[in-house]
């Protein structure tokens, strides 16, 4: 009859096809519309375990985010309870780092799940960069002066925090005279990733170290229970694997230039151990100037190993499947995307950190840029109109948790 309600078949789909659609939605928004719609799509949502990560957003400021793919803008403002002049100063895997300035406290904060872990300001031990370049730099720094550059939760009662100066600090949140304490590493760190329930260490160079943090943390237990209160994960053993750096690809410098190198830990989607790494030819004197994308796409330079931990070496490998991996300072992640499979994302103010303003020639602000390993090619992409704040010192990648409710 004309004009007659016919209810939508939409909630009937079988629970099976339902959770079928459910796990081809890579966008965090839509997963969370898809939830909403009734109850039996949301108990469907709840039987896909374990579910592939959603793809991530980025920040573009200190509240503002942008999805990929879609390019969805999300507003994650300072939660009321915290004090007024708290600001977020990062965002780590599914955490977000807020900082009061006035208070002297720090927290991180999952705004999904509401999660809190309360961290230390000050760290009670020296901690010593091991540099000094003309005087710009102490040879002594607190926490407070410090940059937390990554954080990663190991469980429930430890966690790791590569700071600047490449130093890494140990916290066990919630135990008595929860103080960081500072790691015994091989040198100058550049990135730090969970791994088979250890946290492994990657030097500036290439060398790879682990740190059993589960048990060290039965020997912290043993102590407290013998009347000591010293947390005793920084004075456990850290074991290099890996000693030798990887190959160049015989690629030598030309004369007054040198490889400025970034390297990042990320766990492939297979449960391999994956370093990615990124360089750029420099002059010896680097200097800011504007470059385009035909020049970047030249002189950047991708490569990816695999960590053969039985042959303790350095593995290059030469296609990623159907993944993608999405690499930054503050947390790097494997994620399953075929229509992007075989792709690097890097953020785009590590790409255009010696331009003046963040900007490229041709482009404007870069978001993120991609590496397809098929080709060697390199695309730039600045899908939102928002405008960027290029005076931060870095990008982060956020990873949106999926928390559903019955």
């Amino acid at each position: 009859m004309d004009g007659e309600c016919v209810p939508s078949p939409w909630p009937e789909l079988p629970p099976d096809l339902a959770g079928a659609v459910y796990c081809r939605l890579v966008s965090y928004g839509d997963r969370v519309r898809f939830r909403a719609v009734c109850r039996p799509w949301r108990l469907a949502a709840r039987r896909q375990h374990p579910l592939p990560a959603a793809l991530p957003w980025i920040a573009l400021d200190r509240t503002t985010n942008e999805s990929l793919p879609d390019g969805e803008v999300h507003r994650v403002p300072v939660p009321g309870e915290l004090p007024a002049d708290t600001v977020c100063r990062g965002a780590f895997d599914g955490w977000l780092l807020y900082e009061s300035g006035e208070q002297r406290e720090r927290c991180l904060r999952n705004p999904i799940s509401m999660a809190k872990i309360d961290l230390p300001y000050h760290c009670d031990e020296v901690i010593n960069p091991g540099f000094n370049l003309d005087g710009l730099y102490p040879t002594t720094v607190c926490l407070h002066e410090a940059v937390l550059r990554k954080i990663v939760v190991c469980s429930p009662d430890f966690l790791a925090a590569i700071i600047d100066y490449g130093a890494v600090l140990f916290l066990r949140p919630g135990s008595m005279h929860s103080t960081w304490s500072l790691a015994a590493c091989p040198g100058y760190v550049g990135d730090i990733a969970l791994y088979r329930g250890k946290l492994y260490f990657v030097a500036g160079h290439g060398e790879l170290a682990v740190h059993d943090f589960s048990s060290s943390s039965s020997e912290a237990s043993s102590s407290r229970r013998h009347g000591s209160a010293k947390d005793d994960s920084s004075s456990s053993c850290v074991d290099v694997v890996i000693s030798t750096e990887p190959p160049l690809n015989n690629q030598n410098p030309p004369r007054g230039h040198f490889w400025d190198s970034t390297v990042y830990l990320v766990v492939s989607c297979t449960g391999k151990l994956l370093m990615v790494r990124w360089r750029r030819c420099l002059p010896l004197a680097p200097h800011y100037r504007h470059w385009c994308a035909d020049e970047l796409s030249k002189e950047i330079k991708v490569d990816v190993f695999e960590a053969d931990l039985e042959k303790r070496r350095w593995s290059e490998v030469e296609e990623l499947g159907e993944q993608a991996l999405f690499v930054g300072t503050t947390c790097s992640k494997a994620l399953p995307w075929p229509d992007h499979a075989n792709c690097v994302f890097f953020l785009g103010l590590n790409v255009a950190k010696f331009s003046p303003d963040g900007t490229i020639d041709g482009i404007g602000g870069c978001a993120y840029c991609v590496y397809d390993m098929k080709n060697g090619a390199f695309s730039f992409d600045h899908p939102v109109s928002i405008e960027r704040d290029f005076r931060r010192s870095r990008d982060d990648w956020f990873f949106p948790c999926d928390v559903v409710e019955s």
